[in-house]
């Protein structure tokens, strides 16, 4: 009788042990996956990359049709004369590395003039029909990678667009 019972005990003994044992894995597993979702929501709201690549849509010379398709009232627009002005001078930036090169500033001047998005891409497609080249494609050339962050960082901050009221 005393080893049934002593087997009873080290029965019971091992099914609490387990159990908690169980208990303790399974609640450090949903701490570790809700760590695991607060770090990639922190990381997706400091990791400009990801954000600065959807900026790039607003190079795309078809945002504007895109926009104006969506918008239920009428979306605040630029002359051409206007765009093509923008980028007539982002093009006059561009400059020979014997003649010291390109002039960043007057680009970054440039896009800081721009209201929103839909400006950046009527400029993006008066830039294609002047000069033929994408307007995204040439910065990219142009452009170091810190340079190229620093216009995706300006157009980041604009809306997308702006309405008459």
């Amino acid at each position: 009788m005393k080893i049934s019972n002593s087997h009873q005990l080290l029965g019971i003994s091992l099914a609490v042990l387990f159990t908690g044992v169980t208990a303790v894995s399974l609640r450090q597993r949903i701490r570790d996956k809700r760590t695991g979702i607060l770090l990639q929501l922190i990381k997706s709201k400091t990791d400009t990359s990801t954000t600065l690549l959807n900026v790039e849509q607003a190079f795309d010379v078809n945002y504007l049709s895109a926009v104006l398709q969506g918008a239920s009232t009428t979306v605040l627009v630029v002359k051409k004369k206007v765009a093509s002005s923008y980028a007539k001078q982002i093009y006059d930036a561009w400059g020979s590395w014997f003649l010291g090169g390109d002039n960043e500033a007057k680009v970054y001047a440039v896009f800081r003039k721009l209201k929103d998005k839909v400006q950046v891409a009527q400029v993006s497609k008066a830039y294609q029909e002047l000069y033929s080249e994408n307007l995204i494609d040439v910065l990219k050339e142009r452009f170091s990678t810190t340079e190229i962050k620093q216009v995706l960082e300006i157009v980041a901050q604009l809306p997308n667009y702006r309405t008459i009221k």
